[in-house]
């Protein structure tokens, strides 16, 4: 319960009807301490208490943050400003009030009508490549993004998953762009990659959110549960969209995950983190062929895709009709305008089966690469789901039409002499490394030709004896005598 205040005066100008009415409110809400206000409206108890005191009607900012620290409804008291602004005027009176507490306000506010005057972040990077074949599936996520889905009013973080190059960032940042017109107050960005941010666990995260949103570093608490706290509360106060790009592991993010009312959020991750509950989840196809052709079409033109359709049609089967390997083999092949298309693809893919490993080291286009996806994919594994990788890339089974190799859990455990149970643990690690794919049968997963290509060019997991981590998670069964 906050303190007593000093009385109004008696008379019943606009800027004394604006005090009360705020007083009114304060009380309706339980007459919070202005200290706990001030945690919740981010200006300083003084600040609000001086909003209340009737000296002066308190700026449109003060009076809003005032208002919704005490539950109020920000357009109501938006509106109500408006007109007291407009009162004072017309009577053309400023109420009575000592020099010196005027002055304190003025030196209080100043700092705020600064961070007031700065703009909202706009954090989230332009889109990496042509967004092509999307528009299902953007619909699909405005819809899981909109307030009201479902049963719940306010949205479900939405998660993007998929394999590795299958364009999860750049549909992301596609939907984001789109968001971002309906969520005036920011966006907030991160790239949890880990070569690419150094902040990696949520209190890292929300400190630096909480920066850009204006919060002066010394008011961030220390305490990692209290700072989040805070930029949960910020989430549920403003209309922000964030998006946390690359997440590892369901505990880097579960912190940061809210359904605010106004606020929305959106992940991308190989894994479907599955331990993730109360999110909405699309999982991120590779293109089909007609779509890989005009992504081709949009890198190379359409008078050169055009003129040369089965060139064309060899590199998008080559690449698995997946986005990044499309994106880097298209731009490598948009440098050498003076080639025949025919000759650049040859060039590039080789001649047969037996060059896949080469066509894999060569899509790579500056500092991305897409062996430098497969290989942090890669490192992520333990030595028994390596193993079961390099298997299932030798397995005997011939691609299908769409460059796939498909293989049932029963055949692989067969294959390497272990149980179905320990083998499909296995295959589900896998499959949450962005490595492979469920098929449309139940039991039966998909490599793509690009991480089967890579994983044959991996050394054999079995030379040597393998860490103790590994044999302590092993399946019981006897272990295989030749993985061939």
């Amino acid at each position: 319960m906050g303190r007593l205040e000093r009385p109004l005066a008696p008379d019943a100008g606009p800027v004394t009807a604006f005090a009360r009415e705020l007083r009114r409110l304060r009380t309706a809400a339980g007459s919070p301490g202005y200290r706990d206000m001030a945690t919740r409206a981010m200006f300083s108890a003084s600040v609000l208490s001086d909003a209340a005191a009737g000296y002066r009607l308190p700026t449109l900012q003060v009076a809003l943050a005032f208002a919704e620290a005490c539950g109020g409804d920000r357009a109501t008291w938006e509106r109500r400003w408006h007109e007291a602004a407009r009162a004072e005027g017309d009577d053309g009176t400023t109420r009575p009030a000592a020099k010196a507490v005027q002055q304190h306000q003025e030196n209080e506010l100043r700092a705020a009508d600064v961070r007031a005057l700065l703009p909202p972040p706009a954090q989230l990077p332009m889109e990496p490549h042509p967004l092509v074949g999307r528009g299902e599936l953007i619909q699909q996520a405005r819809a899981l993004t909109a307030p009201g889905f479902g049963e719940q009013r306010a949205a479900a973080p939405l998660l993007i998953s998929g394999q590795v190059g299958a364009g999860k960032s750049a549909f992301a940042l596609r939907l984001a762009h789109e968001l971002a017109a309906s969520l005036p107050d920011g966006q907030l960005y991160a790239n949890l990659d880990p070569a690419a941010d150094g902040r990696k666990d949520a209190a890292g995260i929300a400190g630096g959110f909480l920066e850009a949103l204006g919060i002066p570093a010394e008011r961030i608490p220390n305490d990692p549960g209290q700072r989040i706290g805070l930029y949960r509360s910020l989430l549920n106060r403003r209309r922000l969209l964030v998006v946390l790009d690359g997440v590892q592991h369901e505990r880097q993010v579960r912190d940061l995950l809210v359904a605010a009312p106004e606020s929305r959020i959106v992940l991308t991750s190989r894994s479907r983190l599955l331990g993730l509950d109360g999110t909405s989840r699309i999982r991120m196809p590779v293109l089909d062929r007609d779509e890989s052709m005009e992504l081709l079409v949009q890198l190379l033109g359409r008078e050169r895709v055009g003129a040369e359709p089965r060139a064309c049609l060899r590199l998008a089967d080559a690449c698995g009709d997946l986005p990044l390997a499309l994106n880097l083999a298209g731009r490598r092949i948009a440098a050498r305008p003076e080639w025949m298309l025919q000759d650049a693809v040859t060039d590039l893919i080789g001649e047969g089966a037996r060059e896949a490993g080469r066509f894999l080291t060569r899509l790579r286009a500056g500092d991305d690469a897409v062996t430098l996806r497969l290989d942090a994919a890669y490192k992520g594994l333990t030595p028994w789901a390596r193993l079961m990788l390099r298997q299932f890339a030798g397995s005997d089974s011939p691609p299908s039409v769409d460059n796939v190799v498909y293989e049932s859990t029963d055949a692989l455990a067969v294959l390497v002499e272990r149980s179905a149970q320990p083998v499909e643990d296995l295959l589900e690690r896998l499959l949450d490394a962005g490595l492979l794919e469920h098929s449309d049968l139940p039991g039966q997963y998909g490599m793509p030709p690009l991480a089967r290509a890579f994983a044959l060019n991996q050394p054999d997991p079995t030379e040597g004896d393998p860490a103790p981590q590994a044999r302590a998670q092993a399946p019981a069964h006897p272990a295989a005598r030749s993985l061939r």
